[in-house]
This record gives C-alpha cells, structure tokens and sequence, in this order.
C-alpha cells in the first residue's frame, strides 16, 4: 500500500518536497484519485487553531494509505476534554504563551490534564506544545508522546536549508494571528503538515518499516568504487552525515543491508580501509554485492529477513535501478543527493519508531544465528531441540507486553490467522476483560534471543457474533479470535506446539475464573489473506484437512497436551503440566 500509494502521490505532487506551497496540496488533494484509504478518527484539544494544518494534510497521508477525520474541541486552556467520541490519536495542541505560568506549574497542569485524558481513553496520545523559546515539556506516560513545535521545525529546516533557492520562513507570524487563529507561519503549517500526515501519525497506527536497503556508489559516498578505487571515493560532510543517518536507523532496531552492483571482495576492502565511513561492513546484515539485477537483490534480501517487499526500503542514486524494483512493492527513496536523502528519510513514512521495545533490538542477532541453525536440519526433533537448548516461555494477559502485543498484531503477514489489527485501545481492552485470553508466547535458544514472538487471543463465545458459529456450541465453546507468530520464529519446528498449547492454557484459564463447563475443543476464526499460506499449512496440519484450497472458517479443533520432548517451557502457574 505504502509504495502504492506513493507512486500514485508523486504523479502529481512530491509528497517529500522540501519545498511546499498551500495552492498547490489544495489543487492536488482535489485530483488524488480514489484508494482503498483506512479512516481514522483525530481528537484535537487545543488552545490554538489547528485548521490551517488539517487543511492540508490530506496527500500526506494518503500516501500511507489513510484518511483523517479530525474532530476539534473548543478553544480551551484549561483542557476539559469537552470530546467525547471515540478516537484513534488524541492530539493536544498547545501555545504555552497563552499560560502565565512558571515551568514547574504548568508541568505539573499538563501531567493532571493528561492523566484525566488518559483515564478515558488508551488512544495514544500527541502533545504538541508552541513556544517561541523552545520550551521542553517533557512527560513520561503510556502511549504519550510529546513534541516541542519549535524543536521540530528547527530540525526540519535545517535539513530543508540546503535543498531550497530561499531561507527557511520563520515559525512564527503574529501579525496574522488574529485572522488564522494561530502564530504559526504558514510555512510551519505546511511542515507540520508533512511531519504529521508523513511521519508521526502514520507511526502511531501502521507497522513499522522492517529494513533499509543502501545502495553504496553515488549513494553512500561519491565515486564509483570499480572505476576510481577506494582512494579515489569521496566521503563529503553530506555523505558522512547520511551514512551516521542511517546507523541510528540501524541502532534503533531497522535491519540494513547492501544492494550494490560490485565485486564482493572489492567492498569488503572498501568498508576494512575507509575508518572514516561512520557505516562498517558489520552493520549490514546482509549484504547482496554481485551483477544481479536489483529486484533479484531485493527478493534476496526479503528471503534472507524472512520479511516481505513491502516492509523494505531501497535507496539508490541510479533512476534505471529505482524503476526496476517498482513491481515488487518495495518503498524507495531516489538518491538524487545525500541533502535530499536525509530529508526523505527525516520525513518518510512508517520509518519513524516512537516506541522502542527489547525485540527491535534482538531482531539482528536472531537472523545472524538462522545459519546455524539451517545446519542442525537433519537432526530428529527432539535433538533438534536439546541442540538448540530450545526454551518458549507462556504467558498470559501480561499488560507490560501491551505495546509489543499492538506492533506484532499489526505487522504480522505470514503467520496471522484472523487479521483483526487492534488498534493499542483494543489489545488493552483485552487484557483487562475477564472473558479474554491473551497468551504471548517468547522464544529463545542457545544462539539467539528472539523476545516475544507470538500472540493467541482466545474469548467466551458471548464476544462473537459469527452467525456461522452453531448455535448449540455457542454457549459452551472457547473461540480463537486471532493468532500471530512473528515470520523470525518460522521454521524451527515450533508452530504446532505454540499453537496447541497456547489454546490449551487459553481453555484452561478461562475455565478457571468462570462456571462456564466448555468443551475440550476451540473454535479458530481465521481468513485466507494473500500472503499467510504459513499459517493455513501449520492450521492444515492441526486440523488434518486442507485449509489452504477450502473455506471452513471457523473451524473446530480439539484439544490435545503437544508433544514438547526436548523443549524447556516455562507456563504460567495454573497449566497443563502442573
């Protein structure tokens, strides 16, 4: 979609512009042809006008696939909240200057504002503060995330600086204020425009960006490495800062890996001689260096991460390259300079991780290891196991995971059963709900750690109004509302048991905190998507029929204790094993 949609954008508006004029979003949020767009509903509490940025937010956003709706309060700087429809982001949209307050006091106004927010929704939320003095509010809180306006134009014109024929506008234009309703410029309007609809919003409700693609001549560095040597390549100020760009994407849990047209041996002395390159050779987990083709480097790549197409992007400086790849849904970035390239990725959608959790950065190791692992394949399953020391850890409604819960759900592809994408409002709702099961599921072994890696949510049948569910088993009957397993835990012999076990604690917890007698059997909901064939195989397996060329959804499954002979487990208190 992301791709998609981009390329749709960028027919008629570069959506990445450093260079904005209002006349111009408004003739092309006008001409956006028509797309399959998720809606999401926007609260904006404010103090100032937040309308000169919605009304331009539009091709933003369409580029990720979404449509805004925002609903506004009244102008409000005691903050009662006054909206009360349901919402996916809540925003609060402050000038400070309106506040005669010293910093102490209003820290401690915004924390009781938020915390009153807060206890009515589990929406995330944005804080967005305006002051002419850069003034830092800075909040811990669940699912907060807050802003400083002056902060983030600052960062954005200084990298829009080189890439435009004028000086960056200035924040601010208070002569105006009267008629717009706000001191920011227009120019800040159009930018926090683009870094909303771009970058914040669509990180808060789509998954992430799993890997940046680099290609390395003209792109990292100036110079073509087989024509100039390595002495002869160029590390300018710009590149250097582009390569450091790109390690912090790699240090905050992006997987990185090298798509170039060169000899292999040559960018292995390459990245051994030039210590001046911020990026070394060991940071790229994979690394694709031959003549193939770049779309044959790319697949490469996906099949090497376990990932698809479309949770890559592909930077090169070569247009021929960047048209080549456009087929296989994976995002890209023309690297027509390293100015402009770091602007792109400062702004580019689903890049941004506002959140950070133990996985993100276990996912390197834990690919590194899978040639290890490849090479035990001969082993019986239970050596398998003790080989690998092999240990899976159960858990249930364990509320400290909830965010990790949210990103896994939403990300997933291959291993998915129902496609429900909660958004952090539901997976919270669920682990709070009594007649809701949520099981998680980490993995780990003697080579790697991979964190939590998968997620069963199993219910009461009174949740479900599935009129193909039989009527005489609804009342008795544990239904499986969605299944998850992360595609870097595929292929170790462990999606049955995760399977059959996790459905087992799920039966048996919900027995234990009701009357209800159920049967010794769960109904699993499942949909057939375009990429989750791994998920139907293993459920075909379980169920001992052919999911894969059939619609039974849902389907009966009855229970049975997994053989786990060779694995550690570790289950909550009340389990099968006790």
């Amino acid at each position: 979609m992301l791709a998609h949609c981009l390329e749709i954008a960028q027919n008629t508006f570069d959506v990445l512009s450093p260079d904005l004029k209002r006349s111009e979003i408004l003739r092309t949020t006008k001409s956006l042809p028509k797309a399959p767009l998720r809606k999401i509903t926007i609260n904006i509490h404010r103090n100032h006008a937040f309308e000169p940025i919605a009304s331009v937010i539009a091709p933003f956003l369409y580029v990720s696939g979404l449509e805004g709706g925002f609903i506004y309060s009244d102008y409000d700087d005691s903050l009662n909240f006054q909206l009360s429809n349901t919402a996916e982001i809540e925003i609060i949209f402050l000038d400070l200057a309106r506040y005669m307050l010293e910093d102490k006091a209003l820290k401690a106004f915004l924390k009781d504002r938020i915390e009153t927010l807060r206890a009515r929704t589990k929406a995330p939320i944005i804080l967005l503060t305006l002051d002419s003095a850069k003034q830092t509010i800075s909040l811990k809180g669940e699912n907060l995330f807050c802003f400083c306006i002056s902060h983030l134009y600052e960062q954005y014109t200084t990298l829009q600086e080189p890439l435009i024929a004028h000086k960056p506008k200035p924040l601010l234009d208070e002569a105006k204020e009267a008629i717009t309703g706000t001191r920011l410029s227009n120019a800040a309007c159009l930018a926090l425009a683009q870094i909303l609809g771009l970058k914040l919003i669509p990180s808060l409700v789509l998954p992430a960006l799993k890997a940046i693609v680099c290609d390395l001549d003209n792109t990292l560095y100036a110079g073509i490495l087989g024509e100039e040597g390595i002495d002869g390549l160029s590390l300018t100020k710009a590149h250097k800062a582009l390569q450091s760009e790109i390690l912090a994407y790699k240090q905050q849990g992006l997987l990185l890996a090298i798509a170039s047209k060169n000899q292999y041996e040559d960018v292995r002395a390459l990245f051994e001689k030039r210590k001046d390159f911020p990026l070394r050779f060991s940071c790229f987990d994979s690394a694709q260096i031959s003549w193939e083709t770049k779309d044959k480097s790319l697949k490469n790549i996906a099949k090497a991460f376990n990932i698809g197409l479309d949770s890559l992007l592909f930077i090169d400086d070569n247009i021929a390259e960047i048209e080549s790849i456009k087929y296989t849904k994976a995002s890209y970035i023309h690297a027509t300079s390293p100015q402009d390239t770091r602007f792109r990725l400062f702004l580019f959608p689903r890049l941004t991780k506002l959140t950070h959790n133990k996985e993100d950065s276990l996912r390197a190791g834990d690919i590194a290891a899978n040639t290890e692992r490849k090479s035990l394949e001969s082993l019986s399953t239970q050596e398998y196991f003790q080989n690998l020391a092999l240990k899976l850890d159960f858990r249930i409604d364990d509320s400290k995971s909830a965010q990790r819960i949210y990103e896994l759900m939403n990300k997933t592809n291959q291993f998915i059963a129902n496609y429900t994408r909660p958004d952090s409002a539901q997976v919270h709702s669920w682990l709070a709900d009594s007649a809701v099961c949520v099981v998680t599921i980490s993995m780990q072994d003697r080579l790697s750690d991979s964190g939590l890696i998968g997620i069963v949510v199993g219910a009461y049948s009174s949740l479900m109004q599935d009129k193909s569910t039989p009527k005489q088993n609804s009342t008795h009957q544990i239904h499986i509302l969605d299944i998850v397993i992360s595609c870097r835990a595929l292929g170790r012999r462990l999606e049955s048991i995760m399977l059959m076990q996790s459905f087992c604690l799920i039966r048996q917890h919900l027995l234990s905190i009701s009357t209800k007698d159920c049967a010794e059997s769960v109904l699993i909901h499942y949909k057939k998507g375009e990429r989750n064939a791994p998920f139907l195989k293993a459920l075909s397996e379980l169920a001992n029929k052919d999911l894969e060329s059939t619609q039974l959804s849902p389907i009966t499954l009855t229970l049975k204790p997994p053989n786990t002979k060779g694995l550690d487990l570790s289950l909550p208190s009340r389990s099968l094993n006790d």
